[in-house]
């Protein structure tokens, strides 16, 4: 299948989604264009590059139509992931007559009545699926996931390394805030790969990939993806962003996952005596077990190559809807 994914560039975990789609179509044998607006990082452009995936930042819908008939003509659908890329789907689905369905990834993203116009929506968790219930056009549920690493992993040694995964915001500020003071004075070890800096802490930037953190840490802190991943390394995870849900535990992931890890499950503001619970004097023991029950959950739930399976049978469904119309 020939496939167009668009989106705009952020530096966040969507982005790193999208790529990672690409990455794994192409994997099982797809040819795939990504159309990616807003992209003025040099240093993220060198690393597109390096991953060999076709990529076009161009957004006049006519110019994009040449380069989609240079690079992957004859595609057959086309999969965006932004509300800023959304008139550029529709604008080339009308161009090339082929069908445009998005997926959703956040709750802000914008008027049902601009989804209508898609062939058909992907929302990314209950929470989303619920509010976006009134959509008359198909509309499927598929959760995020993430690359798995090797099976045979050997069990990292137990430390206090905490690991900021996220991208701070004002509304994040306090609680990454509360939380890193938190850990430094109960003698933790902390690193951040994303935009939050804080006197006492490694901050390594935003990274492509984080598999070498992941290796080195023995809790990660974020929302979304960041937890999957954290999970999919047998680490354990910390739901914190605007608010927080706190250890992800076999007790309440299934409640967690709702909201996808975002902390609105609960809605709490970070609380260090809630924390001290846990993290002031931590149980290796207990949180190697956290992060062993994580990545079983990760390799049962949360494989890219289930994700990316379930997604082909949607394009499937649309481009057969889509035949059966132009028959009729």
């Amino acid at each position: 299948m020939r496939i167009i994914i668009t989106t705009r560039f952020y530096k966040n975990g969507q982005t790193t989604h999208v790529t990672d789609l690409c990455a794994e179509l192409m994997r099982q044998g797809h040819q795939v264009l990504l159309i990616m607006n807003q992209l003025h990082d040099p240093e993220y452009a060198r690393w597109l590059r390096q991953t060999k995936i076709p990529y076009v930042t161009a957004s006049d819908p006519r110019k994009l139509t040449k380069c989609v008939e240079r690079w992957l003509p004859a595609s057959h659908i086309i999969h965006n992931h932004s509300s800023h890329t959304l008139s550029t789907a529709e604008a080339l689905s009308s161009l090339l007559k082929i069908p445009s369905i998005t997926t959703v990834h956040y709750l802000g993203f914008g008027s049902a009545s601009v989804l209508e116009r898609q062939d058909a929506v992907i929302v990314i968790s209950r929470e989303m699926q619920k509010a976006f219930e009134h959509l008359t056009i198909p509309t499927y549920m598929v959760e995020n996931g993430v690359p798995l690493p090797p099976q045979h992993q050997p069990m990292k040694p137990w430390r206090r390394n905490a690991l900021f995964l996220a991208q701070a915001t004002p509304e994040k500020e306090k609680n990454f805030r509360s939380m890193t003071e938190s850990l430094l004075a109960w003698g933790w070890n902390i690193s951040s790969a994303g935009n939050w800096r804080h006197e006492g802490i490694t901050s390594h930037g935003w990274m492509n990939e984080v598999g070498t953190l992941l290796k080195q840490t023995n809790l990660v802190i974020g929302t979304g993806r960041a937890v999957r991943e954290a999970m999919a390394w047998g680490t354990p995870a910390w739901v914190l962003g605007t608010y927080c849900d706190g250890l992800i535990t076999p007790e309440n992931i299934t409640q967690l996952e709702e909201t996808n890890f975002s902390g609105r499950f609960s809605k709490r503001l970070f609380s260090p005596n809630e924390a001290a619970l846990h993290l002031k004097e931590p149980s290796s023991r207990d949180l190697q077990a956290l992060g062993t029950f994580g990545r079983k959950y990760a390799q049962e739930h949360y494989s890219i190559q289930s994700m990316v399976e379930k997604i082909l049978a949607i394009y499937g469904k649309c481009l057969l809807k889509c035949s059966g119309e132009k028959q009729t």
